[in-house]
């Protein structure tokens, strides 16, 4: 299940489909998670994904990113986020780091990285066709991704 508070309307629609469309493309069996986004004012980064719980996730959005790709592709990050804390990929005591160079080579963030750009593919691939639910080639793209982690 996925909940989403704070930010505007607007905001709030495309946060849950976006959330909703990685939630589909990472972790397609997994049913039983509760992941709760929240939108709000954020100083020095984009986004956040913690685990509260049992296959429960707090995700803080920045609801001062525009709606465009730099939004979209902080919820597919935090996403990417979700599914390592459901695989036992990440665990949330390891979050400090002494240079940004070290946060961005450890390799749950270069996974991170990698997955919001072919997610970010995949949903404009989404919005070109249409909406339609046919992603030919999806399958592939994130099994070429996931192969390289």
């Amino acid at each position: 299940m996925i909940f989403v508070e704070g930010g505007s309307k607007r905001q709030r629609e495309l946060t849950y489909q976006a959330a909703e469309f990685a939630w589909m493309q990472l972790m397609p069996r997994i049913k039983k998670c509760v992941i709760n986004i929240e939108l709000k004012k954020l100083k020095g980064y984009d986004g956040t994904c913690l685990d509260i719980g049992h296959r429960e996730y707090l995700m803080e959005i920045d609801k001062k990113l525009s709606l465009g790709e730099n939004f979209l592709t902080t919820i597919f990050h935090e996403m990417v986020h979700v599914k390592q804390y459901v695989r036992k990929e990440l665990f949330s005591d390891v979050n400090f780091y002494s240079t940004r160079e070290e946060y961005l080579n450890l390799p749950w963030e270069i996974e991170a990285y990698e997955m919001q750009e072919v997610l970010l593919e995949l949903w404009n691939s989404k919005i070109t066709n249409n909406r339609k639910q046919n992603f030919t080639g999806a399958k592939s793209l994130i099994e070429k991704a996931k192969s390289k982690f």
